[in-house]
This record gives C-alpha cells, structure tokens and sequence, in this order.
C-alpha cells in the first residue's frame, strides 16, 4: 500500500525537477534543529506543532516549516519525502541529528517519542530547547 501510495504522490505532483527539490527538502532539513513539512489544515500537523511550541518550548525560530499545501513545490516535496521515508502522511518531522522521526504519531511520531521521554533529549541535543 505504501508503493501505491508513493506512486499516487508522484502522479499528483507531475513533472518536477527530482534534483532540485531533493536539494530543497535537505536545506530545509538543515536549517534549523527541527524541519516540518506540514499542511497547514492537516489535524495531526497542528496538533505536532502546537505540542512542539507549547508543551515542549521550541522557539518558532528553531523550527522551520514548510506548508506543502501553499508552496508551489509542496506536491512535489511530498513526493520526494515519500520515496526518501516511505511515507506520504504529514506531517514528515526532521530532527538535527537524529533526520527523520516520524509525523505525529507514527514512524516512530514525535507523540510516541513524547510517551516514551526520547523527544525531549532528541531535540535538546539538536539545540532546538
């Protein structure tokens, strides 16, 4: 289903330069200790970053979000996120040092590592608190 899921992202995308937004999503990833790829209606996005800022005290200026939905790249960055993880779902959440952790409550998901108190070392060791 994930393969299907992957070549339906890719469909919805259409033509786009792979290279160049390969090359987007990694200065996304680098910029800042967390990277969200997010939609910004998505309930599992909000929820994800509003537990990131507010029970967690990341600084808006430690997280860079990208909201697929309003960037003219955004079907094709979910595309590419989907064949680098294997998943499509947003969010797609990036820790410095740790790369992708998940969405929100899978892959393993920022609430699972929450649960079991490895978010919190995660991003402190990414200097985002």
């Amino acid at each position: 289903f994930a393969k299907f899921k992957i070549w339906l992202a890719r469909s919805i995308a259409g033509n786009y330069d792979a290279d160049k937004i390969n090359s987007r999503i990694d200065s996304v990833v680098a910029s800042a200790p967390v990277a969200i790829f997010s939609f910004t209606t998505c309930p599992f996005c909000l929820k994800a970053k509003t537990m990131l800022a507010e029970e967690l005290g990341v600084p808006a200026s430690s997280i860079t979000v990208v909201e697929c939905d309003e960037d003219v790249d955004g079907n094709a960055i979910r595309a590419e996120l989907g064949a680098r993880t294997g998943r499509t779902s947003m969010p797609s959440i990036w820790i410095r040092g740790e790369g992708y952790v998940g969405g929100c409550n899978d892959g393993p998901g920022v609430f699972p590592l929450l649960k079991d108190g490895k978010l919190a070392p995660m991003l402190q060791a990414a200097g985002a608190i």
